[in-house]
């Protein structure tokens, strides 16, 4: 495969995206260009001779591609795009230039109509837009419940305020109940089903709301240690060399997973006997999920 060729294709497409947004005076997310593309690609379909040069994997925010995100920063650097707020833009010089000639899109002119039907949608801007890609794409169905209910409700008190914990429980179990079996996973799955039979203790305790802040650490590093999974079997062929890296780091983040799984279930110990406690969650842990939330935002 010509990966060069993707860095070609990725640019022109980018910067056909954002002049489409400049010119109808739209601003977006950086991080939402990255679910434009992707669906540009899943709308070409297998057989257009674009697809395997749009290479993307599946990641702690859904679709990603590293390619998207070094072409988009090399925009940046070349102060190509501006900023307001958490939303990105073309400055006028650009678009000027960028807008005049894409001979991407004079050679397939379907992206362009492809392209207005994406940003006509109304959900472009809103969590919808990033929900239907994992209602239409996910590898597997369940991700979507586990990502938007069980993990952003970890990082959302909109959604925490309004949490039935058995309501929740039963998307866990679902959870649990839909993991594929592979060998990489055994222990992920022991954890997750260990955390599960204590948030189920925990609930039946009716403890649940009262330990809500203990137990948003191993409920985020379970989505994220199991979607390093997912990027091991579903990603585009550019990214074969990164398998062996990508597996060393699943095996760290499961050993991070199961340790905290294991003082989740120490500090709440205390439920069952009575006795006192205070959290004292590894600084280590809180540096990673930090680390890597903060890498995507950046990207």
């Amino acid at each position: 495969m010509d990966k060069s060729k993707s860095y070609d294709v990725v640019n022109d497409l980018l910067k056909f995206v954002l002049c489409e947004l400049k010119q109808k005076n739209m601003s977006i997310s950086h991080f939402r260009i990255q679910k434009v593309i992707f669906k540009i690609k899943m709308e070409l379909g297998h057989n257009h001779p674009l697809f395997d040069y749009l290479p993307f994997y599946w990641y702690e925010h859904g679709p990603f591609s590293n390619v998207v995100s070094k072409q988009f920063r090399q925009l940046k650097n070349n102060n190509c795009i501006q900023y307001s707020l958490h939303t990105v833009f073309l400055d006028d010089k650009s678009f000027d230039v960028f807008s005049k000639h894409n001979s991407l899109i004079d050679e397939y002119p379907i992206i362009n109509s492809i392209s207005d039907r994406i940003i006509a949608d109304s959900n472009l801007f809103f969590n919808k837009f990033d929900e239907d890609i994992y209602l239409d794409y996910a590898p597997f169905s369940f991700m979507h419940p586990f990502k938007y209910v069980l993990f952003e409700t970890t990082r959302d008190d909109e959604l925490f305020s309004s949490l039935v914990s058995d309501n929740y429980l039963d998307v866990f179990y679902d959870c649990l109940s839909n993991l594929p079996y592979d060998n990489l996973l055994v222990d992920f799955s022991l954890s997750f089903s260990r955390l599960f039979s204590r948030l189920e203790l925990i609930n039946d305790e009716n403890q649940f709301l009262n330990s809500w802040a203990h137990i948003i650490l191993p409920v985020q590093l379970s989505w994220l240690t199991f979607v390093r999974w997912v990027r091991i079997y579903n990603h585009d062929a550019f990214y074969e060399e990164e398998i062996g890296s990508w597996k060393n780091e699943l095996e760290d983040y499961i050993k991070i997973f199961n340790s905290s799984v294991d003082k989740f279930e120490d500090k709440t110990e205390f439920i069952f006997n009575n006795s006192s406690y205070s959290p004292d969650f590894d600084s280590f842990e809180y540096k990673m999920l930090n680390a890597t939330i903060g890498n995507y935002l950046r990207d």
